[in-house]
């Protein structure tokens, strides 16, 4: 390609460019009959107050996780809680894709406001209300418990106040099952137990 055929385009380019932005300002102008009365009340308005231009809104920014936590959390269908916990710098790897639960952990802050939502997963667990305190059921080599212990990985929220764990019933009702504060999961990952 020679130069004369680059600078050609460039130059192109450059008139595309400044007329779509003329249309765009001609566009955007609104037509005032100088010597009507809007006109006279906008000339006095504009030099009597400054106007202020409009401040955009700007979205606060998500928490971001320092890395995650691995905790064990123990219980049965009526209740859970967390018994150990392993700060690791690794950032949070999310939900595996495709999968949801009726078991959740909410990760809130002092405010309330929900930093994140994670599934546990429960599938291993007979978590049926017939199972509570009673033996594990065998199958072959299967042996499903109602007493629960799983690794749940979540994100490690410097801004965490607590972990509230819960399910949700077939009837769309929430059933509490236990509250950790995030001092004391912080507590727990630094050798606390």
């Amino acid at each position: 390609m020679q130069l004369s055929h680059v600078l050609g385009a460039g130059v192109l380019i450059a008139a595309i460019g400044y007329s779509l932005r003329s249309n765009a300002d001609a566009n955007n102008r609104h037509v005032i009959d100088p010597n009507s009365p809007a006109a006279a009340s906008s000339s006095a308005a504009s030099s009597s107050a400054p106007t202020l231009a409009p401040v955009p809104s700007t979205p606060l920014a998500p928490p971001v996780a320092d890395g995650h936590y691995v905790l064990v959390v123990e219980g049965d269908r009526n209740a859970v809680s967390v018994t150990f916990a392993r700060k690791k710098a690794a950032r949070w790897g999310g939900v595996p894709k495709g999968f949801d639960s009726t078991w959740r952990v909410s990760i809130r802050d002092g405010g309330g406001k929900e930093l994140a939502n994670v599934p546990l997963d429960v599938r291993p667990f007979a978590t049926d209300a017939q199972s509570v305190g009673k033996g594990p059921r065998v199958h072959g080599c299967v042996v499903i418990e109602s007493k629960i212990g799983l690794l749940l990985n979540v994100p490690a929220f410097a801004e965490a106040a607590s972990y509230e764990f819960f399910r949700t019933e077939s009837d769309a009702v929430k059933v509490a099952l236990g509250t950790m504060t995030g001092a004391a999961i912080r507590e727990l990952a630094g050798g606390g137990r």
